[in-house]
């Protein structure tokens, strides 16, 4: 009885051990240099649960006459966070908001804020206060992914951590609607929001979709990362897929790399490039044309930090270039 419960066992524990094998693999060895820590470097933020922030990358910023203006992550080009506290680097001006900072998006004055505990608002930098906020249901946790919010013609849409889509009036600052996206109640956070061709897109980790008045459009898939390219959406999958689809949501091609698993993706002078979990280097073009490297030492540890922002690659105190 031992050695029958024994087979099956072996059976499982071998089928969970899959990893990506490519069938052709070239060396390239990247130039690497050491991270300065006193640069902002990176752009995402990687979260799991409603409050919790792992592996985020904080750095000292300075005002114009080099005094400390304290340690922010980055999220986008023009802000930065660190709990409560909103930078705009651009002004190098530090404002405290009244929760703890999910997501944002500056246009001119106003910033639109997403904060960790469910709630949403537009912060005016010249008045210095919350021109509105609104609730919304606290989503128990959230994939690592996420989307920040979007000025969109005279409105914001704010991606909330329950996959719906709060949409405002921006200069009435009157709620008009959600748009709900999602059909799950955990883990289904809006991980996607962004215009390609005049057309809106949002998606979660079970669904991209083509958002318009009359109709909507949706693609169904185990979604990992999407990123837009000159007109074309790219899906990464969780099973290994990379997916080419057009503006209309059509698929145009797809390739399989099996048990691939695949970090955020980046464009660099005109390809894509991802890092998978065993340490490989991935170059895919336009036309999904995949060729796979190896030949650096990438940290791809679950407890390590690895980002890919232009044509560089952050992991832990090293930056790899890949052109």
């Amino acid at each position: 009885m031992r050695y029958l419960l024994i087979i099956p066992f072996l059976f499982f524990a071998g089928c969970s051990t899959k990893v990506f094998e490519p069938k052709k693999v070239e060396s390239k060895s990247l130039r690497v240099k050491s991270l300065d820590k006193t640069l902002s470097a990176y752009t995402k933020n990687t979260l799991t649960f409603k409050s919790k922030r792992l592996f985020s990358k904080k750095a000292l910023f300075y005002d114009e006459k080099g005094n400390s203006l304290g340690e922010f992550e980055k999220i986008n080009n023009d802000l930065a966070i660190n709990g409560q506290k909103l930078l705009v680097i651009s002004t190098k001006k530090v404002f405290k908001l009244p929760n703890l900072i999910f997501s944002a998006t500056k246009k001119e004055n106003l910033v639109a804020v997403v904060f960790e505990n469910g709630k949403y608002g537009l912060f005016d930098t010249d008045s210095e206060k919350m021109k509105f906020v609104y609730d919304s249901d606290l989503a128990l946790s959230v994939k690592y992914l996420h989307s920040q919010p979007l000025f969109y013609r005279d409105l914001i849409l704010y991606p909330l951590l329950n996959g719906n889509i709060a949409v405002v009036d921006a200069k009435e600052g009157k709620f008009i609607r959600y748009l709900n996206i999602s059909q799950q109640q955990f883990n289904n956070n809006v991980i996607f929001l962004k215009i390609v061709n005049n057309q809106l897109f949002m998606a979660t980790p079970t669904k991209l979709i083509l958002f318009n008045p009359s109709f909507l459009i949706d693609y169904k898939a185990d979604i990992k990362h999407i990123i837009d390219y000159k007109g074309f959406i790219y899906v990464f999958t969780t099973d290994g897929k990379i997916v080419k689809l057009d503006s209309n949501l059509k698929e145009l091609k797809k390739v399989n790399l099996p048990f691939a698993s695949f970090f955020a993706p980046t464009i660099c002078k005109g390809n894509i490039y991802t890092v998978e979990k065993q340490g490989y280097l991935i170059k895919i073009t336009p036309n999904l044309k995949i060729t796979v490297y190896k030949g650096n030492s990438f940290d791809t540890d679950s407890f390590s930090e690895l980002k890919l922002k232009g044509c560089k690659i952050y992991n832990d105190d090293k930056v790899f270039m890949i052109e």
